[in-house]
């Protein structure tokens, strides 16, 4: 019997992401991603917010990019601190006064008050709490009416984008300096529970030895099935590690990667790369050894010609049957040659039944970070 969400948490709602260079975003999702511009800041709200903003949508996910007017508006404030990334992640509830009651009674730390804004075919009331992975802020909205209206912003008239279907969001992952406050700020605030956890170093090549390595912990509300990983580095290479890396280039601890789902991936990513989407480099020995590795874990059934696979880079993973595939852009730094433009990066996923974070590609992950890293 599935055990009810506490929160009365539905979905992740929308993801805002905050930017400097608004056209080349703008430009990123529909171009490259092939999401569907939907929603257009009003006036008001820009007024309000001194930032301005758009919706790029496909099927259930909603992200939203917003650039500051001002120097003086919280857009600009999050990146005088922190490089472009997720700010505020959004869920949907069922009665945000039940929420409230549930944030107080476990001592969340509340930002504002309840704000409601309204238009003619909804109403929307949510409030937002501070969380410990460096300035991300969570959001809880209640929608009364249409949940596809959305309250100042303004409609807009599709003119291509959404080549590419993306299904939800998978899941996000987090890359902090310690994770002990992370997963217990989950737990204990938003009643998430352990899903899966993995720890391990990469080989240092040239010694022989322990190179560096991440300790994960990924939690969820299995109501939802809203998941989030989050990741540290591992002593005894601690500042070497990827984790660290991040960290330093983000000026901060924030989400790492947002992974979308697709029906077909292999498709997905042939679309993709001719839009000129890069993605990170997989290693043949990946290939060469993956066999093996997936005859260990009991995984004989895979649709996929591992030609193809490997043709794409795409990485597999699974257990007992069932089976996982995803692949992993390059982050925003090297896409755009730019330092500044931060870590941040998109995973696409399938998923064949399997629902977990196969540990060989959470390894093959980090492995191809570092060799990109090392690369530049």
């Amino acid at each position: 019997m599935e055990i009810p969400s506490v929160l009365g948490l539905l979905k992740i709602y929308s993801v805002e992401f905050v930017v400097d260079y608004f056209d080349r975003s703008r430009d990123f999702y529909i171009n490259k991603m092939g999401f569907q511009e939907t929603r257009r800041s009003t006036p008001a709200w820009e007024d309000r917010f001194k930032a301005k903003a758009l919706y790029f949508s496909a099927n259930d996910i909603k992200i939203m990019v917003s650039a500051p007017l001002s120097h003086h508006s919280y857009t600009a404030q999050y990146l005088k601190i922190l490089c472009p990334g997720i700010r505020t992640v959004t869920f949907l509830v069922k009665n945000l006064d039940h929420t409230i009651d549930y944030l107080k009674n476990h001592h969340a730390t509340f930002i504002h008050q309840v704000i409601e804004i309204e238009s003619s075919h909804s109403r929307h009331r949510f409030i937002t709490i501070a969380t410990p992975i460096g300035f991300l802020e969570f959001t809880f909205l209640e929608i009364e009416g249409d949940e596809e209206d959305i309250p100042m912003f303004d409609p807009i008239v599709s003119n291509g984008g959404e080549t590419v279907v993306y299904r939800k969001i998978d899941h996000m992952t987090i890359n902090a300096r310690t994770i002990f406050p992370i997963y217990h700020f989950l737990e204990h605030i938003l009643d998430f529970k352990k899903f899966w956890s993995v720890s391990f170093h990469t080989p240092d090549y040239q010694t022989g030895k322990k190179g560096t390595g991440l300790s994960s912990q990924v939690m969820y509300d299995p109501a939802s099935e809203i998941k989030f990983a989050s990741n540290e580095p591992l002593y005894p290479h601690f500042n070497d590690s990827q984790i660290q890396i991040f960290v330093e280039k983000n000026h901060g601890a924030g989400i790492q990667h947002l992974a979308l789902s697709v029906d077909h991936l292999i498709d997905t990513i042939e679309n993709m790369r001719s839009r000129g989407v890069e993605f990170l480099t997989t290693p043949n020995e990946y290939y060469d050894l993956l066999p093996d590795r997936l005859a260990r874990q009991n995984v004989s059934n895979i649709k996929e010609d591992i030609g193809d696979l490997k043709e794409q880079g795409i990485l597999v993973d699974g257990k007992d049957g069932d089976y996982l595939l995803q692949i992993f852009l390059k982050d925003a730094s090297v896409l755009y040659q730019e330092e500044n433009a931060g870590p941040f990066f998109y995973e696409i996923i399938q998923r064949c039944g399997h629902p977990g974070f196969g540990e060989g590609n959470f390894r093959a992950l980090f492995e191809a970070i570092e060799l990109q890293g090392s690369s530049q």
